[in-house]
C-alpha cells in the first residue's frame, strides 16, 4: 500500500509515513525521522503534537513550509504535508529542504547585508557632504571675518607710509605691511585648498611680461630676506621670452610659495632663484625654475610626503612648527600646468626645488594692448558713488581712497532698507554694495534697484564680495551686478573697477 503512495509523491529527500487518525504509525521508510511501527507520531516532535488534530480532517492536503525539526543527533528544515484523502489512513510527507533553506537564508542574509552596507555608504556620503558643507561654510565665514580688517589695515598702512615719517617709523610700517601680506597669503592658501578639493580652481590665460613678474617677486622677497639677514639672488636666462600667455598669478604663486618655504627653513646663508629656458616647441616655452637654499634641509624619509596637505616639519628655527599648505598647492598647480616638480635635499645642507612647466607664447597682436603705465580717464566733473557697507573699516577705507583721488563724492548707508530712498532722492552714478548687509544679498538689492524704472536698469552696480568662487561671480552677474571687487582689495583694485564703469 505504501508503494502506491510513494509512486505518487516520491522525489529525493522525502520520507513517507502512513499513520492512523490517532497518530499511530502503520508504515514508514525511515529515511529522515527514525520511526518504527506502532510509534505515535505526536511523540516524535512537538510540531507533530501540535498538528495531531489535523489527522481527523478528511479530504485535505495541508502543507507547512520551513519547519525546524530538532532531534538529539540532527536538525533539519523541512516542508511537511498532511494528506487525508485515503479513507481512515493518513499520509505525512516530509521533504528535507535543509540545504535549500540554508542557501536561501544565506542569500537573504547577503542581500540584507548588501542593503545595510548600501545604507551605511549612503549615511557616510551624507555625513561627508555635511562635513564638507560645514568646512566650506566655516572657511567662508572665517575668510569673511578677516577680509575687512586686512583690507583696512593694508590701505591705511600704505597711506601712513606716504606721510612725513622718519626712517624708523617707515620700517615699522613695512613690518605691519609684511605681516598683513603674510596673513592674507595664509588665508588665500586655505581658500586655495577649498577650491582644489571642490574642483573650482581654474587657470586663467592672459598675456604678461615674464621679466616684470619675476622682478616683482624678487623685489618683494629681497626685502624679507634682508630682514632675516639672508642673501637672496636671482638669475635669469637671457633666452627667456619677454612675454608669455598663461595664469601669471598661479605662476607667481608657485615661485612665491617655494621661496616662502625656503625663507621659513633657512636661518642663515642664502637663497637663490634661477629661471631659464629649456626649449621652445609647438609655440610653447618650457621654463626651468629652481629655488635653492642653504637651510636645515629635509630628511629623506619626508621627501616623498613633503607635498601632502597639512604635513608638518619639525623646525628648530625659533622652536616653531610649519604647516605645509604652500607646497601642497604648488604640487597641484604644477600638475594642472602639465609640469613636473622634484626635490633634492639633505639634512643641514639645504634644499633645492626643481620645476619644469610650459606656457604659451602669445601672438604679436596679443602683446600690443599691454600697457604698464596706467592712467585713469578724465571725467566730466565729480561722480557720485553710493556705498552700501556695514563695516566701518571698509567705509573709512573707501572714503579715504576716493577722497584722495579727488574725482568722487561718496554717500554711505549701512542697511538695505535705506537703499531705495537714497537712490531715488540723490543723484547716483555708481553703487558699491557689500555682500555682508544683514538680511539682504547683493543680487536682491540690485534687483530692487533695477525695478525702480528704466533709468536704473543701466546704473552700474559693483559688489564688494568675500565670496569670489567662479560660480559666486557668475551668480552675481546674472542677477543685476555688473562686476565684482574681491575682498581684501587695495586702492588700485577699487579705482580700476570704478573708472571702468563711470562715464
Amino acid at each position: 500500500m505504501l508503494d502506491a503512495y510513494k509512486k505518487k509523491y516520491h522525489t529525493n529527500n522525502f520520507q513517507y509515513i502512513l499513520v492512523e487518525t490517532s497518530g499511530k504509525v502503520i508504515e514508514t521508510d525511515n529515511d529522515i525521522i527514525s520511526l518504527t511501527k506502532d510509534d505515535l507520531i505526536q511523540n516524535v516532535h512537538p510540531f507533530f503534537e501540535s498538528c495531531i488534530n489535523l489527522l481527523r480532517i478528511k479530504n485535505e492536503n495541508l502543507t507547512f513550509s520551513c519547519v525546524n525539526l530538532n532531534f538529539e543527533k540532527k536538525t533539519i528544515i523541512a516542508d511537511v504535508q498532511f494528506s487525508t484523502n485515503f479513507n481512515n489512513k493518513r499520509v505525512i510527507v516530509i521533504e528535507n529542504l535543509t540545504k535549500h533553506y540554508n542557501n536561501y537564508q544565506l542569500t537573504a542574509q547577503t542581500r540584507n547585508e548588501s542593503i545595510i552596507n548600501s545604507q551605511i555608504i549612503e549615511l557616510k556620503n551624507s555625513y561627508l557632504k555635511e562635513k564638507e558643507q560645514f568646512k566650506n561654510n566655516f572657511i567662508a565665514n572665517f575668510s569673511h571675518q578677516l577680509r575687512n580688517p586686512i583690507t583696512a589695515s593694508a590701505i591705511f598702512s600704505r597711506f601712513l607710509r606716504d606721510t612725513n615719517l622718519n626712517a624708523e617709523q617707515k620700517n615699522y610700517i613695512d613690518v605691519i605691511l609684511s605681516a598683513n601680506s603674510d596673513l592674507k597669503h595664509r588665508i588665500d592658501d586655505i581658500l586655495e585648498i577649498a577650491k582644489i578639493e571642490s574642483g573650482k580652481l581654474i587657470l586663467k590665460e592672459k598675456v604678461f611680461s615674464l621679466k616684470v613678474l619675476l622682478n616683482t617677486i624678487f623685489s618683494g622677497f629681497k626685502i624679507l630676506a634682508l630682514k632675516k639677514e639672508i642673501d637672496f639672488d636671482m638669475y635669469l636666462d637671457e633666452k627667456l621670452p619677454e612675454y608669455l600667455k598663461g595664469d601669471q598669478y598661479r605662476l607667481k604663486q608657485i615661485i612665491g610659495n617655494l621661496l616662502n618655504n625656503a625663507l621659513n627653513f633657512t636661518p642663515k646663508g642664502s637663497i637663490k632663484l634661477h629661471v631659464s629656458l629649456n626649449f621652445i616647441r609647438a609655440h610653447k616655452a618650457n621654463l626651468h625654475i629652481e629655488v635653492s637654499d642653504t637651510g636645515i634641509g629635509i630628511a629623506k624619509e619626508h621627501q616623498a610626503i613633503i607635498f601632502d596637505r597639512f604635513f608638518k616639519i619639525e623646525s628648530e628655527i625659533q622652536n616653531t612648527k610649519r604647516i605645509g599648505l604652500g607646497l601642497y598647492i604648488v604640487k597641484y598647480l604644477v600638475s594642472e600646468m602639465n609640469g613636473n616638480l622634484k626635490i633634492e635635499s639633505h639634512l643641514n645642507q639645504g634644499t633645492k626645488f626643481i620645476c619644469n612647466l610650459s606656457l604659451r607664447l602669445p601672438r604679436a597682436w596679443e602683446i600690443e594692448p599691454i600697457n604698464n603705465n596706467k592712467k585713469y580717464p578724465e571725467l566730466d566733473g565729480k561722480k557720485h558713488i553710493l556705498l552700501i557697507e556695514d563695516s566701518e573699516l571698509i567705509q573709512i577705507s573707501i572714503l579715504k581712497i576716493l577722497s584722495a583721488n579727488g574725482n568722487f563724492y561718496l554717500d554711505i548707508i549701512s542697511n538695505g532698507e535705506d537703499l531705495i530712498p537714497t537712490v531715488t532722492n540723490k543723484k547716483v552714478d555708481l553703487i558699491l554694495v557689500s555682500n555682508t548687509i544683514q538680511h539682504h544679498t547683493p543680487e536682491a538689492l540690485a534687483k530692487s534697484i533695477r525695478r525702480i524704472s528704466k533709468e536704473y536698469k543701466k546704473l552700474p552696480i559693483l559688489a564688494l564680495s568675500s565670496q569670489v568662487f567662479k560660480e559666486d561671480i557668475k551668480r552675481l552677474k546674472k542677477n543685476g551686478i555688473n562686476d565684482v571687487i574681491s575682498k581684501p582689495f587695495n586702492k588700485e583694485n577699487l579705482l580700476d573697477k570704478i573708472y571702468k564703469y563711470v562715464k
